[in-house]
């Protein structure tokens, strides 16, 4: 129990309220286990009726098996026994709660108690093979009548000398916290952290936890909270003179970590040990030392460090859930911007944790995801890390403003599409650019042609360059998202009309043609430069297709692209011309090679855009405005 880790620490002036919190506890547990028998049979006598769900039930009483979700339904009957699944596991965990539920009442002289706990619990049934006779479940959970007892009528009778017994040890209440014991300068800092507690408790949701004492002991201040139901997960907190200590205890050290980071903003001073073993898992004991200015800025570092405490609620299994989604860092990243922003992950886990976000692949990713692929491969970590924090954020407000869990589950649903869809519009954006450095380089060799210049062929280098680069981002995308191949490809023939229009900078460095020749290579020249206007516009044009544009945007489209393939037919005709011209006023076989070998790159590069082109269109026509 957290009674063991306050011993450790040294505060036992705070394990009589830590003893009696965990008999509450396990007074809540009982409930349920209870409730589940009960209806375990019944479902068992009764098939054909649907099944009920305790899940709200055993997540509020802090039960994190959900296997036990299925025991009623799983439940059944022949005509010696009920067999309910886990019922002597059960059996076993109700007699361990019961003399939880009793300590603090054992721990108090002259009880009545031990003898009538041991003779009920020696009633219980072994439930070998999880099997139990007839008559067993009401024998345990009846209300004890005609003298007759039972482990239900302990457990109500334990329950009405625990809340006697809270009422005694607490000898007030403070917002929310259990008090004993105060002198008069501990009441504002005990109220400065529950402000701090109350500002965020609610985003815990269902979950149980953060219950409060605030004590006096040997001259200091003594605050301890429980965080949640673990039995090593306990902080201490001690306050005197200005000077604030906090104890905090973790079977995780990633979360004691993240717990630290919290609190980064102020200048505490840590030490971590191990702590020791409890219940065969080891555990660690870190404290912070505090020395703040005054006792304002005491006060205001407990209601910071109380604001804290939920985000440490089940964080550990928020970490896990997000294992499919994100790499390590980026998962506690994000659990860290959810603590700052004040929304935590018990909303996310409340709807279903990593099921609710699968399902939302499962409805929107289509051939875009397979088995084993993580969310942050396909979408990259940035736009995975964007969508999950939209997620974080969709969960806890929607259950704070009372909003129903399938709106919920649809907004997620509808953001992840946006997402996948904008890798499309990403991937048009960055064709654009690459047609972008297309056009600069058509227009370097139109330009070149018409006044030479010595540093056409370099300018040309780094526009062939910056281009290459965007296509090994394109294909790096693709890799993520194997059904945008079709980006990678159109990207890929651009590409070659930039190669081959950077041979024609590289090839005017050589030698300048004169006369017709250069006539008829500008007239070639001209022509690439206004396919790769007419390409710029077909991608201006498809991207905002793929956003649902109007009928008069496919028209400038098609023609685009319609206009780039009668470009690449007059480009041939140039092309001959250019050779006719070539072989009639060439002055030798050196400037004749030179202007034919600029001719055929010219003629290349159309071919090229025109294979780009046809590339968008098929899938326009076919993806886009076809499906």
């Amino acid at each position: 129990m957290k009674t063991t880790v306050l011993e450790i620490i040294g505060e036992t002036a705070l394990s009589p309220a830590a003893r009696l919190n965990a008999a509450l506890a396990a007074n809540d547990r009982l409930k349920y286990r209870f409730s589940l028998l009960q209806l375990a049979t019944a479902h068992a006598d009764h098939p054909e009726r649907p099944p009920a769900s305790l899940r709200r039930e055993r997540l509020a009483c802090g039960i994190d098996d959900e296997g036990l979700d299925a025991v009623i339904g799983a439940s059944a009957r022949d005509a010696d026994a009920y067999h309910v699944p886990g019922a002597a596991r059960l059996l076993r965990q109700i007699a361990e709660d019961v003399r939880v539920m009793a300590a603090p009442l054992l721990a108090s002289a002259g009880t009545d108690l031990a003898g009538r706990i041991d003779a009920l619990l020696a009633t219980l049934p072994d439930a070998a093979e999880d099997r139990l006779a007839p008559g067993a479940v009401e024998a345990i959970t009846r209300a004890a009548h005609d003298g007759a007892d039972s482990l239900h009528q302990l457990v109500m009778d334990l329950h009405k000398r625990l809340n006697a017994l809270q009422a005694a040890l607490a000898e007030e209440v403070i917002d929310g916290a259990s008090a004993y014991g105060l002198a008069e300068m501990d009441r504002p800092l005990v109220a400065a952290f529950m402000a701090g507690l109350s500002r965020t408790a609610r985003l815990k949701f269902n979950h149980p936890g953060l219950a409060t004492t605030a004590t006096r002991s040997e001259g200091r201040l003594l605050i301890q909270n429980d965080i949640g139901t673990t039995d090593a997960h306990v902080v201490v907190i001690r306050v005197r003179n200005a000077t604030l200590s906090v104890t905090y205890s973790d079977v995780h050290p990633e979360r004691l970590a993240f717990f630290q980071a919290m609190l980064a903003a102020y200048p505490f001073e840590w030490q971590t040990e191990t702590g020791g073993v409890l219940d065969g898992t080891s555990f660690q004991l870190a404290t912070g030392v505090l020395h703040a200015a005054d006792d304002a800025a005491c006060a205001d570092a407990l209601g910071f460090l109380g604001s804290r405490l939920v985000f440490l609620i089940d964080w550990n299994r928020a970490r896990k859930q997000l294992r499919g989604f994100l790499r390590g860092a980026d998962r506690i990243a994000l659990l860290a911007w959810a603590a700052e922003q004040e929304l935590g992950h018990r909303g996310f886990l409340e709807l279903g944790g990593a099921r609710l976000v699968n399902q939302a692949i499962e409805a929107c990713a289509g051939s875009a995801m397979h088995f084993g692929d993580r969310l942050c491969d396909v979408l990259g970590d940035a736009e995975a890390v964007d969508f999950l924090r939209f997620v974080l954020r969709a969960t806890a407000e929607g259950l704070l403003a009372g909003q129903s869990q399938a709106l919920v589950r649809d907004r997620i649903r509808a953001a992840l599409a946006q997402h996948f869809s904008n890798e499309e519009h990403r991937l048009l954006a960055l064709a654009a650019e690459h047609a972008g450095l297309v056009f600069e380089l058509a227009t370097l060799v139109r330009d070149g042609l018409r006044e030479p210049d010595p540093a056409t062929a370099r300018r040309a280098r780094r526009f062939e360059h910056d281009a290459d680069q965007l296509v090994i981002a394109a294909r790096e995308a693709v890799r993520r998202r194997p059904d945008h191949a079709v980006f990678r490809q159109l990207v890929e023939a651009a590409d070659d009309a930039a190669d081959q229009l950077e041979d024609v900078a590289f090839l005017l460095g050589l030698g300048s043609p004169a006369g017709a020749v250069a006539i008829a290579l500008q007239a070639l020249a001209d022509l690439l430069g206004e396919a790769a206007q007419e390409w710029i516009k077909a991608l201006g044009d498809a991207a905002v297709l793929g956003r649902g544009g109007r009928a008069e945007e496919a028209e400038d489209f098609l023609a685009a692209i319609d206009r780039i393939g009668v470009i690449e037919h007059e480009a041939d005709d140039a092309e001959r011309a250019l050779a006719a011209a070539a072989i009639r006023d060439a002055a030798d076989f050196r400037a004749l090679h030179l202007v034919v070998s600029m001719g055929r790159a010219l003629e290349a590069a159309s071919d090229a855009l025109k294979r780009g082109g046809l590339i968008l269109r098929e899938h326009i026509l076919g993806e886009v405005l076809g499906g």
